[in-house]
């Protein structure tokens, strides 16, 4: 979650760590949905997000999510670093371990910190997730990459990064010993209902109903369009939150049964040990075989009369 605050001067600092305070903003002007790069590794590529008026001296250029099962990381690469013809450093740098993420995050073969001193604009946000239990990779991809490194118009300077869930907390003294980077940490109902809201307010045709076959987009240009609604977050677990307005929200309900269960019944049945590998045999699978379906009850498939 980005920081929407943008401070007078790159030397705001933090009274307690006396760190360098890091904000930005975005500009979404022209911005648009990328596919990056062939897939590699067996994985589907990774969609990036085309930032083309971005001022890439101003952007807290990495965010962290660090959840149960996986961590989720976005960072800004500059357009002057962006080559379209290299292969991911996941696949070229020897400091990334053969373990990499798990999907196809970037296209520049170098490293990709935010900012260059020249007032250079554009860039491109990229999502990479790691399994939990494997941070040591994400912190050597951050590394690899230098993007536990600031440099902006006044030189190089040491990274507070916005992170969210319980493994900022449990690995934030990792994170300051290998990377020097503070894990600042926020709160993560607050950050996806601000996420999920900014969605349906900034991209056209976000909200849909589904019946019958067909698809029907939702307007929700106004408050009156877009409220109330029900946020669903599938995680390790379920968490049901009902959002009244903009940073009105309460969880209503939720569930232990989540992404964390999928994941640990995959594993003790296929002793599979690769999330995306779990998720490409679940493409493949056939459910019916295991599932009882309504046409089960009923003694046919065709069970509309």
């Amino acid at each position: 979650q980005q920081s929407s605050e943008h401070p007078d001067s790159d030397a705001e600092l933090d009274s307690a760590t006396h760190l360098p305070q890091i904000g930005s903003s975005l500009d979404l002007t022209g911005a648009s949905i990328k596919e990056c790069g062939p897939p590699g590794h067996g994985h589907a590529p990774a969609p990036s997000i085309e930032l083309p008026n971005q001022d890439a001296d101003y952007v807290s250029h990495i965010a962290l999510d660090i959840g149960g099962s996986l961590v989720k990381l976005v960072y800004f690469s500059p357009d002057n670093n962006h080559d379209p013809t290299q292969p991911s450093a996941s696949t070229t740098n020897p400091s990334v371990p053969s373990s990499k993420p798990s999907a196809e995050s970037t296209s520049s073969a170098s490293p990709a910190p935010s900012g260059n001193g020249n007032g250079a604009r554009g860039g491109r946000l990229h999502f990479v997730k790691f399994e939990t239990s494997r941070v040591e990779d994400a912190i050597a991809f951050i590394e690899a990459k230098g993007l536990h490194r600031y440099r902006g118009k006044n030189g190089q300077k040491e990274m507070r990064v916005k992170a969210t869930g319980g493994g900022a907390y449990k690995h934030a003294e990792l994170f300051k010993s290998r990377l020097g980077v503070v894990l600042e940490k926020e709160d993560e109902m607050s950050c996806l209902v601000a996420g999920c809201t900014f969605l349906l307010k900034a991209i056209h045709h976000e909200a849909f109903m589904y019946e019958g076959g067909g698809t029907t987009f939702v307007p929700t240009n106004e408050d009156s369009d877009l409220y109330p609604y029900l946020l669903v977050n599938i995680g390790s677990g379920v968490s049901m939150v009902k959002v009244d307005g903009d940073g009105q929200y309460e969880r209503v309900s939720g569930s232990s049964l989540g992404g964390g269960t999928f994941w640990g019944l995959s594993r003790l049945l296929t002793k599979r040990n690769d999330f995306d590998e779990i998720l490409e045999l679940s493409m493949q699978g056939d459910n019916s075989s295991v599932d009882m379906l309504v046409g089960d009850i009923y003694g046919g498939r065709d069970y509309s009369t």
